[in-house]
C-alpha cells in the first residue's frame, strides 16, 4: 500500500534512507508533505519517496524534484519504487508540476546502480554525469558517504528528467 508519509513513519523511513544514501545526505525537510509517500507491507514501511516542488524561471511552471527514493533490500523487485514514484508524479502534476527530475547517485569506483535503468524504465531521460556532486556538501555537513567513507564524497550523479504534462 502506498500512502502519505506520516510522523510515525519517520524512524523507519530514516533508517531506509540512511542505509541507501548515508546519514547527512538527506532531510525530511527537503520534501513537501503532499509529495512524500511510504510503501507499507506486512513488515511495515518498506519504501519511501521524498519529493518537493521547485519553481522554474517562470513562476507558473513548476517541476517535481524527487529528492530521495529508497526501498528496503528485502522488498526490492516488488514494484514498490515504481509505485512510489508514480504516486509522487501524479500528485505533483495535480499541484501544477509540468516535469519531474531526479539525480541518480553513481557510487565512486562501483558499477552503475539500479537507479539508472529504473529511471529510464519510468520514462526519464538521462543527462550528462556530474562528477564530485556531493563533495562540497559532504564536507560542509560532515556526511559520511556509504561508498567513499569520510568527506569529501567523490560520487557523481546522473540527472534525469521526465515531462509530466504538455502545455
Amino acid at each position: 500500500m502506498i500512502r502519505p508519509l506520516l510522523d510515525r513513519d519517520r524512524p523507519a523511513a530514516a533508517s531506509l534512507l540512511d542505509n541507501a544514501v548515508g546519514a547527512g545526505f538527506w532531510r525530511f525537510a527537503d520534501g513537501a508533505g503532499a509529495l512524500s509517500f511510504v510503501a507499507v507491507t506486512g513488515q511495515g514501511v518498506a519504501g519511501v519517496v521524498i519529493t518537493c516542488l521547485e519553481p522554474g524561471d517562470d513562476p507558473d511552471v513548476r517541476a517535481a524534484f524527487v529528492r530521495q527514493l529508497a526501498v528496503a533490500t528485502e522488498a526490492r523487485r516488488l514494484g514498490l519504487a515504481s509505485q512510489l514514484l508514480a504516486r509522487s508524479e501524479t500528485e505533483a502534476l495535480t499541484l501544477g508540476a509540468r516535469a519531474a527530475f531526479a539525480f541518480g547517485w553513481l557510487p565512486a569506483g562501483r558499477p552503475e546502480p539500479d537507479a539508472v535503468p529504473f529511471y529510464r524504465a519510468a520514462g526519464y531521460t538521462a543527462g550528462p554525469d556530474i562528477a564530485d556532486f556531493y563533495a562540497e556538501g559532504s564536507v560542509a555537513t560532515g556526511a559520511v558517504c556509504p561508498y567513499c567513507g569520510d568527506p569529501p564524497c567523490r560520487c557523481a550523479v546522473r540527472p534525469f528528467v521526465k515531462v509530466l504534462a504538455q502545455d
